[in-house]
């Protein structure tokens, strides 16, 4: 089962986030009935296998030294009412970075996050980590700064990447939200 290993509250950004995005839903993967929707492991691998980040990658003057070596998977702009809300698969940059042509870019304004570490096997961290992590932001006296809302997974090398090309099949996978004080 996937576990809140660490949460620390930060000031953060500002930013831009650049990828590929797409509008989906939380896929239930049931395969008598596929989603309407792209799904976000589609957009991973599309992004992995056409270059998309191999661009981004050489764009280093605009990576910051937070996320020197991370990929990251951005959702906001959730629906309450069909659940469907936008995924970016990209990198987290400078502000004032240019957006390649063909590439999203969304503004992160200066903020305070919730950075946390969700440790467990992949399969378990993304159904489990937003859970997680709302519990122990309400637990430390904060609250999610709903104005300003986004969840950032953030893929780093060290906790995730390494560990899974060494066939480990527990990690760490970082989180990012955007809180405030209760």
């Amino acid at each position: 089962m996937a576990k809140l290993k660490k949460i620390e509250f930060v000031d953060f950004g500002p930013y831009k986030m650049v990828g590929k995005e797409i509008r989906t839903k939380i896929e239930n993967f049931n395969p008598i009935y596929p989603s309407k929707y792209p799904t976000i492991p589609s957009l991973w691998k599309q992004c992995f296998s056409n270059g998309t980040f191999d661009i981004l990658e050489n764009m280093t003057e605009y990576c910051p030294a937070e996320t020197p070596n991370g990929y990251e998977g951005y959702i906001r702009d959730f629906n309450k009412e069909d659940e469907t809300f936008t995924y970016v698969a990209g990198f987290l940059m400078k502000a004032n970075t240019p957006v390649p042509d063909g590439y999203a870019a969304y503004d992160i304004p200066a903020c305070t996050i919730a950075k946390t570490w969700i440790e467990g096997e992949e399969h378990d961290i993304y159904p489990n980590a937003h859970q997680l992590m709302m519990e122990a932001i309400h637990r430390n006296g904060y609250e999610v700064d709903w104005q300003n809302y986004f969840s950032c997974e953030v893929y780093t090398d060290q906790r995730f990447g390494i560990p899974q090309k060494r066939g480990q099949k527990v990690l760490i996978l970082d989180f990012y939200m955007p809180i405030k004080q209760r």
